[in-house]
Formats: structure tokens, C-alpha cells, sequence
């Protein structure tokens, strides 16, 4: 292995904040409760950083699951799955999640991440065209990059730019539209119904990240394609287990002409083991569970966010165009987002920082994620003390 001949620096600020002790980054969690943890710095916080939006990571049902895999099939998944396979639980969650819409054919993948990367490299290559909302998740790019296609943006929901760019890729020989379905630093939508029209109209295909919005948004929980009723239109979501869903891994809802691209040429399915036996386990038991208790929890997160979003508005906090159970809490400058991150801790209320370059620069923001297992004294706490720091610290 070689060494480096050079220092490798990590950015000025967040080096000053470890030296000053008050970065909020990388917390130990020591205990949880599921709306409550315990940190190595903190007894007690109320956790609104998670993206647990159901609240299933502590269901019993789930732990149990999770125990039963284990004990049937060990601790992981024996090799690469292309050649050593995988378990029936894996197949199982497969056929379930198959049988949810017209996208009839599914793939697990052990992360979010790797469904990404496997998605647009199967579907594009130099002759193609990959284009994104400038606001994707960092795994979209990666894939565009990897995949070898001319990569083009278009501004945040700016379907107008999005028309154009299509016009602009006639010559090529795909097109490939990618977005994310609910933007997790935003707390917005994706316009679909308009970006499939125009994908349509150019004979695009069209891929969504659903990985905050799966079983959550739409009427049955499928999706911010669901809600706006396009989700046959769609050509590939992707989705994670590891929000809503409360495990962990990633999924690929597509079509059987798609899904074997997937399963023997895309390397982070071809070159990884699959998610070990207990996470599936949980996995499968959360999609049973959601089958009976789902619309109950919906529900319940719905409330639980219109009691918070509106709270704050009228406080005149800015949320910026949320319209979710991601709630982005405005600061601005980086410095101050990291101390009202602080003073928040200190209060007993986490929630997650976000900075540039995880963010522009100088649009800090405060990502408050609502879950269904908070209480309504929670939330009104919650509330509470958002609105006293933004007059303590003017943002």
C-alpha cells in the first residue's frame, strides 16, 4: 500500500469545529428508545435526526424477524450472490416487492447507494446521455460519472431546463432522466408528472430514488410517483429499507426486460455479498407489517407534520418549500447552523446538521426528520424550541 506524500487536509471548518470541540458530527449512540437516545456526550435527547419515519426500527415484530433469520440462515450471505446465491428470505422480499405495482420485477442490493450505481451504469454507456436534477443524491452522480454517458444538469425542478436538454439529446443514442422522488435536504418534490411527460415526449427513460418517500408517500405508501399517479410511467424506482422501512439495504423496482441487466452485469450486485440474513428478515417482516398497519402510520406521521410545519411557519421559521417529513430548518451561515445544532443538544432535542459541502454554501440548514412514533407533546416541544433559537440566534 502506498503512502501518501502529502498531508490529506479535511476542510478548514470542520477541522476548526473538532479542535473546538463542538462538532455535532459522528455521535455515539450508546441507547435508543426509538424517540429517545442516549449519546456518549448526551444522557437523554429527543431524536429528531433519524429518517425512521414509521418508527418500525424498534417494532418487536421486526426484532424478531430479524433474531429468526439469523438463527435459520448465520450471519451473512456465504458470497457473491451471482454465483453463491442468496437466501429465500431474499427472494421472498423480492416477490413481495414485485407484487406492489406495474414495475413487476424486483432486485435487492445491499445499500441505496449500490442500486444507484447499478441502475445507471446498466442503463447508460458513451453513447448516452444521463440527465439530473442538479439536487440528486451524491449515489446518482457517481453512477453517472461511472457509467461512461455525457452527464447534464438541469436546476433544482426546473422542468422548463429539463425540456431542453431532452431537445439538445435527440442524437444520442439513450436518454436517461434521474431524480430523486423527495429531496432529503429539502423536504420537496420532485414534479413527476411533468418530467414524465416530457421523458416521454423524447423518448426518455426515466428513473426515481424513492428512498425517503418509499412507504410513506402515495396512497399506499409506494412513492412520490404513486402520488402523482405516474408510477407505471416510470421505468426504474429505487428505494432503501433503511428509512421507512426500517432496516437496512437498498431495493430496484423495474421491468423484467431491465431487471437481468441488473442481476448479471451491474458490479455492485454482481461483486457484493447481499444484505446478511437478519437485516432481510426484519426487512420482509416490515413490508407484512406495513401491509396491515400501514395507512395507521401514514396517518399518524401526516398529523405529526402538519402539526410541526405549521408551527413553525407561523413562527415564521424558514422550512423553505418542504412539504414532508423532512422539515429543513434554515440557518445560513455555517458556523452559527454548527452552534444552534449545539444549543439544541444541550436542551435535549438532536437533529442533523447540514453544511456545505453537503449543502451550498451558506444555505446551513437543521434537517428535522418527523416520525410517526413521536408523541404530540414531542412535536409541540420540538416547535417550542426551534422557535426560541431562531430568536436567540436571529435566522
Amino acid at each position: 500500500m502506498s503512502t501518501p506524500t502529502a498531508p490529506i487536509k479535511l476542510d478548514e471548518t470542520y477541522g476548526e469545529w473538532e479542535r473546538a470541540g463542538v462538532s455535532p458530527f459522528f455521535p455515539v449512540i450508546e441507547a435508543n428508545t426509538g424517540t429517545s437516545v442516549r449519546t456518549d456526550k448526551h444522557e437523554a435527547l429527543l431524536m429528531f435526526g433519524s429518517c425512521d419515519y414509521l418508527g418500525l426500527s424498534q417494532e418487536p415484530a421486526l426484532k424478531a424477524a430479524a433474531v429468526e433469520a439469523v438463527q435459520r440462515f448465520g450471519t451473512n450471505t456465504y458470497g457473491a450472490q451471482l454465483l453463491c446465491g442468496h437466501t429465500r428470505i431474499h427472494r421472498d422480499v423480492e416477490e413481495v416487492l414485485g407484487g406492489l405495482s406495474a414495475l413487476s420485477s424486483a432486485v435487492l442490493f445491499p445499500s441505496g447507494m449500490a442500486a444507484n450505481l447499478a441502475v445507471i451504469t446498466a442503463l447508460a454507456g458513451p453513447d448516452d446521455v444521463v440527465i439530473n436534477d442538479r439536487t440528486d443524491h451524491v449515489s446518482i452522480f457517481m453512477g453517472s460519472k461511472l457509467s461512461g454517458a455525457e452527464v447534464r444538469t438541469f436546476p433544482h425542478n426546473n422542468t422548463a431546463r429539463l425540456e431542453q436538454l431532452l431537445r439538445k439529446s435527440a442524437d444520442k443514442r439513450r436518454r436517461v432522466v434521474v431524480v430523486d422522488g423527495l429531496y432529503s435536504a429539502d423536504g420537496d418534490y420532485a414534479p413527476l408528472d411533468e418530467i414524465v411527460r416530457l421523458a416521454k415526449a423524447h423518448d426518455a427513460l426515466v428513473v426515481v430514488d424513492e428512498a425517503h418517500s418509499f412507504g410513506v408517500v402515495g396512497p399506499t405508501g409506494l412513492g412520490v410517483a404513486e402520488h402523482f399517479g405516474v408510477l407505471d410511467q416510470v421505468d426504474v424506482v429505487v428505494g432503501t429499507m433503511s428509512k421507512a422501512l426500517g432496516s437496512v439495504g437498498g431495493f430496484v423496482l423495474t421491468t423484467p426486460l431491465i431487471e437481468p441487466l441488473l442481476r448479471y452485469l451491474s458490479p455492485s450486485y454482481t461483486s457484493s455479498r447481499g444484505s446478511a440474513p437478519g437485516v432481510v428478515g426484519a426487512t420482509l417482516a416490515s413490508l407484512n407489517h406495513l401491509a396491515l398497519h400501514g395507512p395507521t402510520l401514514r396517518a399518524r406521521l401526516q398529523a405529526n407534520v402538519t402539526l410541526v410545519l405549521g408551527g413553525l411557519r407561523a413562527a415564521g421559521v424558514d422550512v423553505l418549500n418542504t412539504r414532508s417529513h423532512i422539515v429543513p430548518v434554515l440557518v445560513g451561515d455555517e458556523d452559527k447552523t454548527i452552534a444552534v445544532a449545539n444549543w439544541l443538544m444541550e436542551r435535549g432535542v438532536f437533529t442533523a446538521a447540514f453544511v456545505h459541502p453537503h449543502v451550498p454554501a451558506r444555505t446551513g440548514r437543521l434537517r428535522v426528520g418527523i416520525t410517526a412514533a413521536h408523541t404530540t407533546r414531542e412535536c409541540e416541544s420540538l416547535v417550542a424550541l426551534l422557535v426560541r433559537a431562531k430568536h436567540e440566534f436571529t435566522f
